[in-house]
């Protein structure tokens, strides 16, 4: 199954930055490096997690919304840097046509995410981080989906707030009754919603979904949302990179990690039609069918 032809409006370009090539590490972890997108690489963990990637031997392409620090990443890890704002469905869709003309992708691992304290919606309509942490990764999916390569690996980070996270079927984009906390939370039970759905989708081709809780990790979306601190962005990179590349969990989908190892999801979060929902209305919402 292939994604349609998208979102009929004026697009709103992402940006594509090329920096220095690419080149391998003294620490292969497979023949041939496999190429990743990784979006949110420019801050916190995504960096972290960027950084660890590239000292494995991968070849990234690095996401992220301001082109100056995409710049820096991308030279950083010997890579592409793509620039797109996910707040914007037309973004998008340039983010992941600029991603195919660097794949096959084996590794497609949606790491960007953002906490909002007050309502913001986008121009397309939807509450902001219900877009950016939902929306975002399952348009883009959808529109790499020919893209990815047999056998590759779909990686979501979630986290361990998806527990506490209800879907406002009536009322997503929550119109009624915000708060930063129930949006952020909806959001991370969508992500594991979403791959264990996209996990049912992609088995024939040997393709894994996985999602997972980094930890509770010092980062600008922590210390927004939160006002605490926690571990350093490295400890909260190691599950993701476990996912990217580990040999011991090729062949492992539909799973939810944490702390480097397989974990529960919530009862929430494991409710098959709740994903089957989910991904219809996602759909919808972002003009695919199905």
């Amino acid at each position: 199954m292939g994604p349609l032809d998208p979102l009929k409006r004026t697009p709103v370009p992402a940006t594509l930055v090329v920096s220095a090539p690419h080149t391998e590490t003294t620490i292969p972890t497979a023949p041939a490096a496999p190429t990743i997108l990784l979006t949110g690489a420019t801050d916190g963990i995504g960096l972290a997690t960027a950084l660890e990637l590239h000292r494995r031997g991968a070849r990234l392409l690095v996401h992220g919304r301001s082109a100056e620090k995409v710049t820096r990443v991308a030279a950083q890890v010997g890579g592409t840097g793509l620039v797109a704002d996910l707040a914007s469905l037309d973004a998008v869709a340039e983010l992941a046509r600029m991603a195919r003309e660097h794949g096959p992708i084996d590794v497609l691992l949606h790491n960007a995410g953002v906490y909002e304290a007050e309502r913001h919606e986008t121009a397309d309509g939807f509450e902001r981080t219900f877009a950016v942490n939902h929306l975002a990764p399952y348009l883009l999916t959808r529109l790499v989906w020919d893209d990815l390569r047999d056998g590759g690996r779909v990686i979501t980070v979630s986290s361990v707030a998806h527990g506490r996270g209800v879907m406002q079927w009536d009322d997503l984009q929550l119109r009624r009754g915000y708060t930063g906390y129930a949006a952020y939370a909806q959001s991370k039970l969508a992500n594991v919603l979403f791959s264990s759905a996209l996990a049912r989708r992609l088995a024939g081709r040997g393709i894994s979904s996985n999602a997972l809780h980094p930890g509770v990790i010092t980062t600008k979306l922590l210390q927004a949302g939160f006002a605490i601190t926690g571990d350093d962005p490295a400890h909260g990179a190691k599950t993701s990179v476990l996912l990217a590349l580990g040999a011991g969990v090729a062949g492992v989908t539909g799973a939810y990690f944490r702390d480097e190892r397989r974990a529960p999801a919530s009862a929430a979060a494991r409710d098959e039609a709740a994903q089957e929902r989910l991904w219809a209305l996602s759909a919808e919402l972002v003009g695919l069918q199905p």
